[in-house]
């Protein structure tokens, strides 16, 4: 059969046998589609149109789309059997998130010493930067949905430039698990080979845009979630998914660039790179939460602080110098824009702010680009609150009778559809924002600290400095007790591998102390988790 695929930029001829699965010729051949529910038929991400040519319409479709959209034919790729000679247009294409992200300091940015202030002797102006005459090293934060780089003066501590973009395996799915076992399923090496090209591109723009001459590269080092770190490294990823959740290796490693990026080309001068893949903690809680532990002093802490990082998962902690408990709980990709009718990551366009007056949404972008093109997760989160606020949904997360069916529309995007925020999408966000609030009930209790004795509750993850925390505590994600307490902090795992690049030595035993003080709590089987999550499914 012969397939035609119509993008914005170009045109593909493609060939496929009968009974072909749509999504799966897509990926072979290189064409990115999003598939942010790993090829479920669930998140509607996956949508293309059918231009001429015949493409059943599957049980998924429908309850995806509407009567008026199945018409126009939008049909899900991964559903999607193929037995015809078609054209077809692809909907969502990926997309570059917002690059200097989470409020970084840039060029003449001084970055701040892991207690999360400036060291005395850094208060002073930086100079401009002159090339050629410093050292530098590369950061580099693997993040399920994200993935940002950061080229920094190593002497200086200064960040010179900040790259960000989407992990390319999203398309496997926007959750760890999904990765996990499609990685454990065959397609591991595949899943590696789309980070390791990603990294290699996004190495040579940092260094391309900014021109640091030959040998001038000293040092790269690499934070991510676990599983992350497991498939970039080609580990075997099916002890991660099940009991007793055993991970191949999550200590130090020391490498060279080229034995890690070994398919990739490479600049000679780059092929010897040291490079330091830094610790996790377990299979759940990885060196992308160690490493913001450590950028946020707490190895220093004398009294209790508080630790959510907000992405696929919620990874938390509580402690001080002396003794830490972590844990990690499911929220799902909601906070990512996953499982979002208009979900999107932050990328130029992204809904992420949103106010309702009298009735009227009224919506600010990342970038300030408009048309808008999607909502993130700031969006998601402040769209639930408004419209709690407004009482257009009710305590229960129900969407009144005029937008039940329709969802509440915000904009529209620049082909005239509406973007919507749906009763699905509230589902969603009510689980989320309940597993978290429990973990962090749950994870206090059994450290034995109240809400009083809390010093700060840092946030970081893809929200950046842009959360509203009024808006995360309004729909129940935070306790109240904790609003005037909580700072949001972006990035900490970018952050703590700046600071590691700065001073490895100092930086491996800050991350081996906070290692030994930490202890796990699993929460998948408490039965008190559950009653909590349940329970703060309610926005009262």
């Amino acid at each position: 059969m012969h397939i035609t695929i119509v993008t914005s930029k170009k045109e593909y001829s493609l060939s496929a046998e009968k009974g072909a699965s749509l999504l799966d010729l897509l990926r072979s051949n290189g064409i990115k589609v999003n598939s942010v529910c790993g090829g479920k038929g669930r998140c509607g991400k996956c949508a293309i149109r059918l231009l001429s040519g015949r493409l059943d319409i599957t049980t998924a479709d429908r309850a995806v789309f509407s009567e008026a959209e199945l018409e126009n034919g939008c049909r899900l790729a991964c559903r999607a059997a193929l037995y015809d000679d078609i054209t077809i247009e692809l909907i969502n294409s990926g997309e570059e998130i917002l690059a200097d992200p989470d409020g970084m300091p840039v060029n003449n940015g001084i970055y701040a010493d892991s207690d999360g202030m400036p060291e005395d002797n850094e208060k002073t102006a930086v100079p401009e930067t002159v090339f050629g005459k410093a050292e530098y090293g590369i950061a580099i934060d693997i993040g399920t949905t994200t993935l940002a780089l950061a080229l920094v003066d190593i002497n200086q501590g200064r960040v010179l430039c900040c790259r960000t973009s989407e992990n390319p395996q999203r398309v496997y799915g926007t959750d760890v698990i999904s990765r996990i076992d499609r990685a454990a399923k065959g397609s591991g090496s595949e899943l590696k080979k789309l980070i390791s090209s990603k990294l290699s591109t996004e190495i040579a723009a940092l260094i391309n845009d900014n021109k640091p001459e030959y040998g001038e590269i000293k040092r790269i080092a690499i934070a991510g979630n676990t599983a992350m770190l497991h498939i970039l490294r080609g580990y075997d990823t099916s002890g991660l998914g099940s009991h007793p959740f055993t991970p191949v290796n999550i200590n130090f490693e020391e490498l060279q660039l080229a034995a890690l990026l070994s398919e990739e080309k490479l600049p000679d001068d780059l092929k010897c790179v040291p490079v330091t893949i830094l610790p996790g903690i377990s299979a759940f809680v990885g060196a992308d939460i160690v490493s913001g532990l450590f950028s946020l002093g707490f190895q220093k802490r004398e009294k209790p602080c508080l630790f959510l990082d907000l992405g696929t998962n919620g990874e938390m902690a509580v402690g001080t110098r002396d003794r830490l408990l972590v844990t990690s709980v499911a929220a799902g990709p909601a906070f990512e824009g996953g499982n979002i009718k208009w979900g999107t990551g932050s990328i130029k366009g992204a809904i992420s702010k949103v106010s309702i007056r009298d009735g009227k949404p009224g919506i600010k972008t990342v970038g300030g680009l408009l048309p808008p093109k999607g909502i993130c997760g700031t969006g998601v989160i402040e769209t639930t609150a408004e419209l709690l606020g407004n009482k257009i949904i009710d305590e229960t997360g129900l969407l009144s009778d005029l937008f039940f069916d329709s969802g509440y529309p915000l904009s529209k995007n620049a082909s005239g559809e509406t973007i919507v925020f749906t009763q699905d999408d509230i589902r969603e966000v009510q689980l989320a924002k309940s597993a978290v609030r429990a973990g962090l009930e749950i994870l206090l209790e059994r450290y034995g600290a109240g809400y009083d004795e809390i010093d700060r509750l840092y946030i970081s993850g893809g929200f950046g400095h842009t959360l509203d925390i009024s808006k995360a505590a309004k729909i129940g994600m935070i306790p109240e007790e904790l609003y005037g307490k909580c700072e949001a902090k972006g990035n900490t795992s970018l952050s703590g591998l700046i600071s590691f690049l700065r001073d490895p030595k100092k930086g491996r035993t800050a991350f081996e102390r906070i290692r030994k003080i930490s202890k796990e709590l699993y929460l998948s089987s408490d039965e008190k988790f559950n009653r909590l999550f349940l329970e703060y499914m309610s926005f009262e």
